[in-house]
This record gives C-alpha cells, structure tokens and sequence, in this order.
C-alpha cells in the first residue's frame, strides 16, 4: 500500500494527534462543486479554472483610478449590461481581482489572486449575491486544497485536501461561529477516524472575537510560528553592574 506525505504545518494539525470527540458523521453533508465519492472516500478537483473575462472586448470601459494613464479597473459589457470587472488594486500593471455578474446585475462569482503572480488562488461563488461557495488555494501551489460551503450567507463546513492527492482527508464544522470541530483521517483510508476529531477552541483555548454578523471565518490553515508574536519586556531579568561596597569606615586610633 502506498502511503501519503501528510502535511502537518497547521496550527491545528498537532492536535489531530489527540484523541477527542469520537466523530460523528455528518460535517461532510452532501457533495457538491465538483466532488466525488466512492464509498465514502470524497475527491475533488484541484485545478483552477479562470472565468473567461475579455478585456479586449469592442465593449469595454477602462478606468484609470490614479491618474497614471493606466487602466486600474477594466468593466466588460455585453447587450447593455456589466458581465465582469478587472481590477489591479495595487496599481502595478497586473490584474488582482475578477468579478462577474448574472443577468440580473448580482456578483455571483469572483476570482482573486493574492500573491501577485498572475494566477488565481481562490474562487468564490454567489447565488442571489449571497456567498455559496469559495475555493482556495491555501498553499499557493497553483491548486486547489481547500473548499467552503455557506448556508444562507454562514460558513456551515469545511473540506480540505491537506497533501494535495484530490482525496479530502480534514474535515470542519461549526456548530458554533468560530468555534470549528475539526475530523480527521489519519490512518489514509480517506475517512474521517473515530477519536481523531478535536473541538478547536477548547483544545487550543481560542476565544472567537464577537462579531456582529455571526459569520465564522473561515479557515487560513497558518502555522503558528509565522504569525507575530509580542517580545514580553526582559529587563527585569538584565543583571546590572553591581555598585561597589561602600568603603568601611576607619577605624579610630590616637593621634601622633
């Protein structure tokens, strides 16, 4: 049998080692945008697919938002209407963001590329402008590792394919917003284990901020080395030069 590299630089991945919550089934709900299963083992396809969007269209409007003599923001349309926008947020000459519309006038998908090299790195879908879906390459590899599914605008679970084979081995609900309980496949067999589940506040001891909308984010799968940490003030601990004793008084004697 041949065994599969899994990738543990996650925050979380350490604690997948621990035996939580036996899982119960039923984060994985139905499959959907581009999934495929056989029994029980979900595959996904990792290609990134760009939206064809033609800035060389007869139809276009160019927008020059810093005065540069460069087109910033790029609308397309067709028969009277706005089918999809490009836009270069950072003005250097190389398109960040796609957005595409329905024949309503809704966003119903929008790609970005994050790392400024030209290559879309996630994909989100809108139904009736609402957030549905959004596909994330969270490695930067050029391929799909990471998909999230929303309920009436709420992120509800999350797929991932941590070592980039297609098969999904890590799996996230919320049952509370921000609070994740994270399945995983441990053994290979492309299925969620039995005591390899966590809850992800309670192990990491994480409180979620409050957030108006309720709206969990969702995931970015960083490491903990990588984020900033505050330097706590050591000079307390900084020895300092000693002073020197104070002479001893002389001692008194007769006069000559």
């Amino acid at each position: 049998m041949t065994s599969r590299t899994r990738v543990t630089n996650t925050p979380w991945a350490w604690a997948a080692l621990l035996c939580g919550a036996v899982f119960q089934l039923g984060c994985n709900g139905a499959n959907s945008g581009g999934a495929h299963s056989a029994n029980s083992v979900t595959t996904r396809d990792t290609q990134i697919t760009h939206e064809k969007c033609d800035l060389a269209s007869d139809t276009v409007e160019k927008i020059d938002a810093n005065n540069d003599g460069k087109a910033d923001i790029t609308v397309v349309h067709e028969g009277g209407r706005e089918i999809c926008r490009a836009v270069d947020l950072n003005f250097d000459g190389v398109i960040d963001a796609y957005s595409y519309f329905d024949s309503s006038g809704q966003l119903r998908r929008r790609e970005n590329d994050y790392d400024k090299d030209g290559q879309i790195d996630e994909i989100t879908s809108f139904k009736a402008g609402q957030i549905s879906e959004k596909d994330q390459s969270t490695a930067l590899a050029q391929h799909l590792d990471t998909w999230d599914f929303y309920q009436a605008g709420v992120l509800v679970r999350t797929e991932r394919d941590s070592n980039g084979d297609g098969v999904i081995d890590q799996w996230w609900e919320y049952p509370k917003p921000g609070c994740p309980l994270i399945h995983a496949d441990m053994n290979n067999d492309g299925r969620p284990d039995p005591g390899a589940t966590i809850d992800y506040c309670k192990e990491t001891g994480y409180v979620p901020p409050d957030r108006a909308d309720k709206t969990p984010a969702s995931p970015t799968f960083e490491s903990k080395s990588s984020l900033p940490t505050e330097t706590e003030n050591k000079a307390a601990d900084v020895p300092t030069e000693k002073s020197a004793p104070a002479p001893a008084p002389a001692e008194k004697g007769n006069s000559k």
